[in-house]
């Protein structure tokens, strides 16, 4: 039975004997949202310093202290039994919702249930063995009975001895048996000596490395694990090798296959590092376009209220119209930013996690430890990885697309036609040369086309384009001759004064277009262009 326990204990490198600390910890919500602020600002803080947490010792399911740890593929940990009642909790709801169906109707015949981890909402199989084969977590075991070690010899009250604890009279504790993690009273502490274990007094400083010291023991045979069973990938004792595993492949250098897991673990935990930075980068642009479309849009509304203000009556219509639009419009991009935004921090999340574990992995655990996690840590790792490299880092949305274009001056007009929303984006606009060549002296023709934030033509005629070839180092820049065309175009001529190295800036309202600046050669009569520029 779990001792009721309303603290979390972290696991530390303290060599004394002082209680920890162990802050309360609420309950966990199953919204699969925790960790992250509302407040985009916020959001935008936290991600530029990703550090390393503390391990919890806490289940977040029944809020004690773990009993029988079990590391899902997801990389949490649950109390076995408390990942019991949780599969037949989900299973019966789900079981309610669609009668006579599985627990999940796309899971693989012959596989165990699906459930959702309560943590991260992931969808995890349970083995067909039941909760029972779920990987054990020796190492988060073992750093709950030191915590709970700590936690006794701290207090003022007599610690009772674990042996005589179903006798007649309770004795108080007097050492404790680092082997069998026990408290024992005096006379029990003789009987124990004839074990030859490592037996120390209560009121002795004691570092932890000794108290660690206990080794992961067969669930069925209650023996150290010492062999590995290759047929069932799974830790096994002595007398496992002559039944269960009779005629299994065994294999008994665990140093090596536990060699094998860090390094596997330790090749791709550069990549991920480097994912997750790449991913911090992207929110952080995600909550700068934000900010800016929010002040756009509200640029927008001032603009809108003041123009149709001044129109009186007549115009009132045709002002809440609008006000209505651009509200949907502003809506519908920050929807999709803030969409991608949850994405990116998501997996920004789980890659930090994966991370976070894999590295108290390797620097924490046993040979038996990591082998016990049956390659867990990496499988998840580049799993995570490699669907983060797949997803676009750039942001779905430009921020310059919630204006509003007012003609004041055409009001005899339809009022359908009086104005429109500038749903312009510099960044999906291009430009391509119409000339062979740029030869000073002679004209450089070239043709802009301007497009809106879906990429489809931009045909309004409230663009300032600038175009300007300047030669790298010192001179003055040519400014060209824009010409508007139709549906969005633009044509442009350059007349080049100097050769050699130029840049070509092709700007927007102020904004770069795709390609711009562009590094540009300019002959002079009769020159060939280098090879290599």
């Amino acid at each position: 039975m779990k001792r009721a326990n309303q603290f979390e204990a972290t696991s530390s490198s303290s060599t004394t004997q002082e209680a920890p600390l162990l802050p309360k910890r609420s309950r966990p919500s199953h919204d699969g949202a925790e960790g992250f602020s509302a407040d985009c600002t916020q959001q935008s803080e936290c991600h530029k310093e990703i550090k390393k947490p503390e391990v919890s010792l806490i289940c977040r399911l029944c809020s004690q202290l773990y009993t029988d740890p079990r590391m899902l593929s997801c990389l949490h940990c649950f109390c076995r039994e408390c990942l019991h009642k949780e599969v037949g909790r989900q299973s019966a709801l789900k079981e309610s919702r669609v009668k006579g169906s599985q627990l999940n109707p796309q899971q693989d015949k012959g596989a165990g249930p699906i459930m959702n981890c309560p943590t991260c909402q992931k969808p995890v199989t349970i083995p067909v063995g039941g909760v029972k084969d779920i990987p054990q977590d020796f190492h988060l075991d073992n750093e709950v009975k030191i915590a709970q070690y700590q936690s006794k010899v701290a207090r003022k009250d007599a610690v009772p001895c674990d042996i005589c604890i179903g006798g007649t009279s309770l004795r108080p504790a007097v050492g404790f048996c680092c082997s069998c993690h026990h408290f024992m009273c005096q006379q029990c502490c003789d009987h124990h000596k004839l074990a030859q274990h490592d037996m120390i007094a209560l009121d002795e400083t004691v570092p932890k490395e000794r108290l660690s010291a206990v080794k992961p023991t067969c669930a069925l045979h209650s023996k150290e694990l010492v062999f590995y069973c290759e047929t069932c990938c799974c830790l096994i004792c002595h007398d496992c090798t002559t039944s269960d595993h009779k005629d299994h492949k065994q294999n008994t250098t665990l140093q090596s296959i536990a060699s094998s897991c860090r390094a596997d673990i330790r090749k791709l935990l550069p990549s991920a590092q480097e994912v997750v930075s790449k991913l911090a980068v992207a929110v952080n642009g995600n909550v700068k376009i934000l900010k800016e479309v929010k002040e756009n849009e509200m640029a927008a509304i001032q603009s809108i209220k003041q123009t149709f203000y001044q129109l009186h009556q007549a115009l009132d219509s045709k002002r809440n119209e609008l006000l209505r639009e651009v509200h949907a419009f502003a809506l519908s991009k920050q929807t999709a930013l803030i969409k991608q935004k949850k994405t990116f921090e998501t997996q920004m999340h789980d890659i930090s996690h994966c991370s976070d574990v894999a590295s108290t992995v390797l620097q924490k655990y046993t040979d038996c430890e990591i082998i016990a996690l049956k390659k867990l840590p990496y499988a998840e790792l580049r799993g995570s990885v490699s669907k983060a490299q797949r997803v676009s880092l750039e942001p779905c949305e430009c921020s310059d697309i919630v204006k509003v274009a007012l003609r004041t001056d055409s009001y005899q007009n339809s009022l359908s036609e009086m104005c429109h929303l500038i749903d312009f984006c510099p960044g999906k606009s291009a430009w391509n040369s119409a000339s062979s060549s740029c030869i000073v002296g002679s004209p450089f023709m070239l043709r802009v086309k301007a497009n809106n934030s879906n990429g489809q033509d931009y045909p309004y005629d409230d663009i300032q384009l600038k175009v300007v070839l300047k030669p790298q180092g010192a001179g003055s820049g040519v400014v060209g001759n824009v010409v508007q065309r139709r549906n969005g175009e633009y044509s442009i001529s350059l007349n080049p004064v100097s050769s050699g190295p130029h840049l070509l800036n092709i700007t927007m309202n102020g904004q770069h277009i795709q390609k711009s600046p562009q590094q540009l050669y300019v002959k002079d009569k009769f020159e060939y262009e280098p090879e290599e520029f």
